[in-house]
């Protein structure tokens, strides 16, 4: 039990560095972290921080890992549409977009960083993308199958699935930097992206 105890203990002041770590990236970004700064809002030694964690920049990527697997955690709950892949696409996208509005400060961070230890994580452009990101390889397998039933036109699969991607991110984005926008508009919104995205991808009838 002691052990237990212990290990709880351990695992409630990690939580407490990094929840006061992402109060201040979320108000100063990651640029504006500091050991310091962790310390001046837990009560906390450096000592303390520096026993969980070798350094800030490993604290960023403990921050990076766990928002990252938050986000495809809620998409992988999406079920496979044999039938209609474009839908299959849209509810991922509906559940990316609400988990990045849940912690719209983070997420913008997060994905406007140019640290590199979060751009291998967030970094969706370059070729072959698809080998190591598995939300790029899930969007272009469901991409492919559409394809291959002849709901969609013959298309490079990871390509397209990096500028849906992409559009998708800028719409976020949009709706983040100006804030306040009302929950009818966001609807609006994504409703209308997905109408002109599907427009592009969905093979004609002749």
């Amino acid at each position: 039990m002691g052990r237990k105890r212990q290990f709880l203990k351990q695992e409630e002041i990690k939580a407490n560095i990094l929840n006061a770590a992402r109060k201040v990236v979320a108000e100063e970004g990651f640029q504006g972290l500091s050991i310091r700064k962790i310390t001046r809002l837990i009560d906390y030694s450096p000592g303390i921080v520096y026993h969980y964690f070798r350094d800030k920049e490993e604290i960023i990527e403990a921050i990076v890992n766990e928002g990252y697997e938050r986000i495809l955690a809620s998409i992988a709950s999406v079920p496979r549409n044999e039938t209609q892949p474009e839908t299959e696409i849209k509810e991922v996208f509906t559940k990316y977009l609400k988990a990045a509005l849940k912690a719209p400060e983070e997420y913008k961070t997060f994905l406007l960083s140019e640290n590199p230890s979060i751009l291998a994580k967030t970094s969706l452009l370059t070729k072959g993308i698809m080998q190591r990101s598995r939300t790029l390889q899930a969007l272009g397998e469901v991409i492919q199958r559409g394809v291959e039933l002849g709901k969609f036109t013959p298309c490079d699969p990871e390509l397209t699935a990096q500028i849906i991607w992409t559009s998708v991110f800028g719409l976020i984005i949009k709706i983040i930097i100006e804030g306040n926008i009302p929950e009818e508009q966001i609807e609006r919104l994504v409703e209308q992206e997905f109408k002109l995205l599907f427009n592009g991808l969905l093979a004609r009838k002749e």
